[in-house]
């Protein structure tokens, strides 16, 4: 019966519900990092309409506040919560910020302005936005397709930019997956299981590759079975 304490839990189940859904986005596999910040700066931004909207009374974005009912004299307190968790994520993202102009270029290399880019890039760069041809494949394939495509003979800068992109770990996903493996297992129902062999386990678990078996078969000794 307690209206402000109603009120309190509306507001929290709604903000919690939008750290989940980024939660959500930022796991996975195969996730580059520029779009794991795309996905950061995307909430930064829906933080900021919240916090505009609350503080004019809308509540759109805010269902649970809006069918709970929200108190007047709560809003100075929503705004500060608000307030702090964008510092916060401000915060923890900065080092994201200063590569900012590395991941444009990364990502969008037609549209970038040649001089916003480093010296050493800016030949290689003007060179890539006039080749058709790449400007096609950009448009049609997925980032990294693109950029096996590009010839890394005639712009091995602009190659390497996108490996040093590529090989950035954006999450922790892939090292949770493999502790989660190691942990199934490794159990007490397998003690005979060596540390070679539970490497060998979690390289199989892990790898993309997909075993062609019927050339392996092919050139394998002849099975005999025992009578």
């Amino acid at each position: 019966m307690d209206q402000k304490w109603l009120s309190d839990l509306a507001f929290l189940v709604n903000i919690t519900e939008l750290l989940n859904v980024l939660n959500v986005q930022l796991q996975g596999k195969n996730q580059i990092i520029t779009q794991l910040f795309d996905h950061v700066k995307a909430f930064k931004l829906k933080l900021l309409v919240l916090k505009r909207r609350l503080s004019a009374g809308i509540l759109a974005h805010i269902p649970c506040l809006r069918e709970a009912g929200m108190m007047k004299e709560k809003v100075p307190e929503y705004d500060a919560v608000l307030s702090n968790l964008i510092q916060e994520f401000d915060r923890r993202f900065e080092d994201f910020r200063h590569s900012a102009a590395d991941f444009e270029l990364f990502s969008q290399p037609f549209t970038i302005s040649v001089d916003t880019v480093s010296d050493d890039l800016q030949m290689e760069l003007i060179d890539l936005q006039c080749d058709s041809e790449l400007k096609h494949k950009f448009r049609s394939q997925p980032l990294i397709d693109f950029y096996k495509c590009v010839p890394a003979n005639r712009y091995p800068k602009m190659c390497k930019q996108a490996q040093v992109m590529l090989s950035l770990f954006g999450s922790t996903y892939l090292c949770e997956q493999t502790f989660s493996l190691m942990n199934l297992n490794k159990c007490k129902l397998r003690s005979s299981l060596t540390d070679s062999h539970l490497h060998n386990v979690l390289t199989l678990s892990l790898s993309q590759l997909q075993p062609n078996l019927e050339i392996l078969l092919k050139y394998k000794d002849q099975l005999h079975v025992s009578h």
